[in-house]
């Protein structure tokens, strides 16, 4: 979500990125069950090796790195709008900038 920094024009209002609260929850959450599923499948392989327990293992680490990522990449974008960002993260920049371009190619596509 988008919210206006408050400057006399809206031209020259800076963007404040603000992710909502319960989308961050939400995102905490499936972080917690994706490690969850992780653990799980760390116990599974160490019991029995199988192909399930390895998929089980694969899956949850990766969909945890990912939820973690996204986390990330928002808190990233909320410090570099208030302007406390300390260190800047290229892959996060690169990301940002792909799915602005993408945003704005679609808005020239249909307007």
């Amino acid at each position: 979500m988008n919210i206006n920094g408050g400057a006399a024009s809206e031209a020259d209002a800076p963007v404040v990125y603000k992710v909502r609260f319960a989308l961050k929850a939400v995102a905490f959450c499936a972080a917690v069950v994706s490690l969850s599923w992780f653990f799980q499948g760390w116990r599974e392989v160490n019991q029995a090796p199988g192909v399930a327990s390895v998929a089980l293992l694969v899956f949850g680490t990766s969909l945890t790195l990912l939820i973690l990522g996204v986390m990330g990449y928002w808190t990233y974008f909320e410090e570099k709008s208030k302007g406390t960002l300390k260190k800047k993260i290229k892959l996060y920049e690169d990301i940002h900038s792909r799915l602005k371009n993408r945003k704005q190619g679609e808005k020239e596509h249909h307007g």
